[in-house]
């Protein structure tokens, strides 16, 4: 079998009319999550630095920055776009990819889109391609590679395949989009990143920059190598395409925080509600967690990279503030009582925790209290993972919740029914009209 061939074949010939009701909407699911993301990222340090490095080096052109009047180049577009969605790390994943596949794949797609002037349909299908594509390069990099690596590393070939549908390209050039989306990509060891966090994060808007670029240059007949779905560890997830859609798979983030230190709120959150104990009355808080959970920054951060990949910071903040959301990350990092509690948490590796992830992510925590009590969680893994989701209500209340502070409730409620209309718009321009009126 040519699996190469059966990747750009799919790219190239998959139907929106061959869809079920159920993976559309999750493809808007996933749209409006992470719009509402990078809507809330708008306001961080990083995102302002992108916006200013495109304006002076991607110059004018047709394609939208979110929350900005002024359009650039589609490359540029993709990367403030994909900056600002993951700026927060309250964006979607996929556990077998250990990353966030939305935040590189949907700015690629909607920068080419809108020059393009796509319609709604159109759109949505080259997003659901960019993470059908995307997630099985995740999956196959981390099989083949022995370190741990960033989502720029494979979620490029995501983007370039969803933008290799929406600008029209052949099988042919489509193969050498996917190649040279993963040559060029970023090659970055993620874990040098949680040990010494920075505004590279997880190599995103470099990724989705590339990914874009990839399938413009092969239009232009750039060629590149075969990509790694050729690889004999690239078979097995290649056959089912089209067929099983793992946009299904996806988590959704109720928490601004590395998914890693997740499952240990959700037991915070668990005590918190069955015997309303207060932050005041904490003596001591051991966490059970795996290796990576544990490898998170311990120390007080100065500024919201080292919050958000932070295993204390994220749990000291729901016990002081009752949420981890971006207030906490980009305002809240020398909150006094938040500091004491982070003084008063441990962290242990439990090796069955260890064996589970990252299939699993779980986490339990035992609370000391200065009057002698003992209390412990149930153990458990982080919400919004799609095997323990978050309803329908509690998406559509983070998305209100990310977006109605900055652009207010009726822009907020207009965007959100344009979004669940999607299929239905002549231009997908309509959609950025709104976000940017």
């Amino acid at each position: 079998m040519n699996v190469g061939g059966v990747v750009s074949s799919y790219i190239v010939k998959e139907a929106l009319v061959d869809k079920t009701p159920e993976t559309i909407k999750a493809v808007k699911e996933a749209l409006a999550d992470h719009i509402a993301c990078a809507i809330a990222g708008s306001e961080a340090k990083v995102s302002i630095i992108a916006k200013k490095y495109t304006k002076a080096q991607w110059g004018v052109g047709v394609s939208s920055v979110f929350l900005e009047k002024e359009k650039v180049t589609p490359a540029g577009a993709a990367f403030v776009n994909a900056v600002m969605a993951n700026a927060l790390d309250i964006d979607d994943g996929h556990r077998l990819t250990k990353g966030h596949p939305g935040a590189i794949v949907i700015p690629a797609i909607l920068a080419a889109a809108e020059e393009q002037k796509s319609t709604g349909g159109e759109f949505i299908l080259a997003v659901l391609i960019g993470y059908e594509v995307g997630i099985r390069a995740g999956i196959i990099a981390h099989r083949k590679r022995p370190e741990y690596h960033c989502t720029g590393s494979w979620g490029a070939i995501g983007a370039a395949a969803g933008v290799s549908r929406i600008i029209g390209l052949s099988e042919k050039e489509t193969n050498h989009a996917l190649g040279i989306a993963e040559y060029h990509s970023t090659y970055s060891p993620m874990m040098r990143c949680i040990e010494h966090p920075s505004m590279l994060k997880d190599g995103i808007g470099w990724g989705c920059m590339t990914g874009l670029s990839s399938a413009y240059l092969a239009k232009l007949q750039f060629t590149g190598i075969p990509s790694l779905f050729s690889s004999n560890e690239g078979r097995e997830y290649v056959q089912d395409l089209g067929k099983v859609e793992r946009i299904h798979q996806l988590y959704y983030k109720p928490h601004a925080c590395c998914r890693w230190a997740q499952p240990a709120v959700e037991c915070l959150k668990e005590l918190v509600s069955q015997t309303n104990i207060t932050y005041e009355e904490i003596e001591k808080i051991i966490v059970y967690t795996f290796t990576e959970s544990a490898s998170l920054s311990h120390q007080a951060p100065t500024n919201t990279e080292e919050a958000q990949y932070n295993l204390l910071f994220p749990l000291a903040s729901y016990l002081v503030f009752g949420e981890v959301g971006p207030k906490q990350i980009l305002y809240e990092l020398q909150n006094q009582n938040v500091l004491d509690v982070m003084g008063k948490i441990e962290t242990r590796v439990n090796e069955k925790f260890d064996d589970s992830f990252p299939t699993i992510a779980q986490s339990q925590v035992k609370i000391h209290t200065k009057a002698g009590r003992v209390l412990c969680s149930s153990v458990l893994q982080a919400r919004g993972d799609y095997d323990f989701p978050l309803i329908e209500a509690e998406k559509e209340e983070k998305f209100y919740s990310l977006t109605t502070p900055i652009i207010g409730e009726k822009r907020s409620r207009s965007l959100l029914e344009c979004i669940r209309q999607l299929e239905k718009l002549d231009d997908i321009g309509e959609l950025l009209s709104i976000i940017n009126e």
